[in-house]
């Protein structure tokens, strides 16, 4: 059987493919010189040296000295049996830092409930779009939602919301409070369409929306706009508490 093939079966043991092949081939030699063992095992001779000493420290291999030249031995076969001893105790010592992890483990675990916050994301104005119409599906009915609106933006991504929002919202007679900027227009206030608004004097830079458990924000980009919602009840009671002390020192837009 030639050294290669037996080093191929050696190598299925644990060994590398170059630690077989010098084994085998120290094996075979006796006791040899690096040059040698580099040849036998066709590999060159710094590899060879290297290997060699990596198999010493293994128990696989021993050196000696003859003529003031330095020669290696293989150690019988018998030895290749602490390759397995080796595998087991490292795998003992990873079984028991294991063991010692787990509690750190698990209190980094994120808590598996249903109190754990849910994120989505939608991209684009039509998964915005999307995005409100979910929000308004899952909202109990006759609830109130707040929101801060950039009229002039937002029409420039859904220019039709403002008409069909509030029919939408009238089906399910959801309420709203709204912050409300914008250059160019009006939304007033409307106990009709359950809508109350309250007209800011600074840009707002970016659409924000709180109905039930759930935060819905995205941004004014156009097509690359992107929308966010966050279910939780505590993020969004804490938001909503914001909200209402904001809501209370602002002056409401006149009713039409």
């Amino acid at each position: 059987m030639q050294i290669t093939e037996i080093a191929s079966k050696v190598q299925a043991l644990g060994l590398s493919d170059k630690e077989a092949r010098v084994y085998v081939a120290s094996l075979f030699l006796g006791p040899s010189t690096v040059q040698k063992i580099a040849h036998q095992a066709d590999i060159n001779r710094a590899t060879a040296y290297v290997i060699l000493e990596q198999l010493s420290d293994i128990g696989l291999v021993s050196h000696s000295t003859e003529d003031k030249k330095t020669v290696f031995v293989a150690e019988s076969p018998e030895a290749l049996g602490r390759i397995f001893d080796q595998q087991i105790e490292a795998v003992e010592r990873r079984r028991s830092e294991l063991k010692d992890l787990l509690p750190t483990l698990r209190e980094t675990q994120r808590e598996k409930s249903k109190k754990a916050p849910v994120v989505r994301f939608y991209k684009g104005s039509e998964g915005v779009q999307t995005m409100i119409q979910e929000t308004q599906r899952k909202a109990t009915v006759k609830s109130v939602g707040y929101g801060m609106i950039n009229g002039d933006e937002l029409d420039k991504i859904l220019p039709h919301l403002t008409q069909t929002n509030p029919k939408n919202r009238l089906r399910k007679k959801l309420a709203s409070k709204v912050f409300f900027y914008s250059l160019h227009r009006d939304l007033p206030t409307s106990t009709a369409l359950l809508r109350e608004v309250k007209r800011v004097d600074i840009p707002i830079m970016a659409d924000v929306s709180l109905r039930g458990n759930l935060a819905s924000f995205c941004t004014y980009a156009g097509k690359d706009s992107i929308g966010i919602v966050i279910d939780s009840p505590e993020i969004v009671g804490v938001l909503r508490q914001l909200f209402e002390l904001a809501w209370d020192n602002q002056k409401t837009v006149n009713e039409d």
